[in-house]
């Protein structure tokens, strides 16, 4: 494995989570967009400026600017989360909100809460995993199909299938709503 393909495994459902907060669970295909513009982006900026002290850091900031980059374009358009809609009303917010958003701890609970919510009872279990495995954790559908004992065509379909359900939620799962764990937890 390639340091860089370790880089993105370790930070890329850091960030999914991340930015699936601020979209919506319903625009986690756009969040799965902006990881991949910030990686590419942290790439070119590294052939230029070479490998920063700390790229995980540096992806951090790349992601969060590729984030305002988007809501700034698409803002009358409201397409994201409705939560988000009220943050957008004033540039001047915007910024400090999607700060907020990447802190440390935050970003901890988005990783749990997008755990949860790709956990949807509305998915067969073995979609749910693939699906976790797939955004949160970085694995390849190839080596999700060796884990499955599965061929590389049916976990594409799988994960394929399980995005178009998670896409019709219009919220994250809430953590703080424990009634609702029991149908999720054995998936997580």
């Amino acid at each position: 494995m390639e340091p860089g393909d370790h880089l993105f495994r370790h930070e890329s459902g850091r960030m999914v989570a991340a930015l699936t907060r601020i979209f919506g669970v319903h625009n986690l295909a756009l969040a799965e967009d902006v990881v991949q513009d910030a990686f590419c982006r942290a790439l070119e900026a590294g052939r230029i400026r070479g490998v920063p002290e700390n790229p995980s850091a540096r992806l951090m900031a790349t992601a969060k600017n590729c984030a305002l980059d988007v809501m700034r374009r698409q803002r009358t358009a409201r397409t994201f989360a409705p939560e988000l809609g009220r943050f957008l009303q004033r540039e001047w917010t915007l910024v400090p909100i999607v700060e907020e958003l990447f802190t440390a701890d935050a970003i901890k609970d988005d990783l749990l809460r997008m755990m949860f919510s790709c956990c949807d009872p509305r998915l067969p279990e073995q979609a749910q995993v693939a699906v976790v495995l797939h955004i949160l954790c970085g694995f390849s559908v190839s080596e999700i199909a060796s884990a499955f004992v599965s061929t590389r065509a049916a976990i594409e379909k799988r994960i394929t299938r399980a995005k178009k359900v998670l896409a019709t939620s219009k919220r994250l799962f809430d953590v703080a709503a424990p009634e609702k764990f029991s149908a999720r937890l054995p998936a997580v």
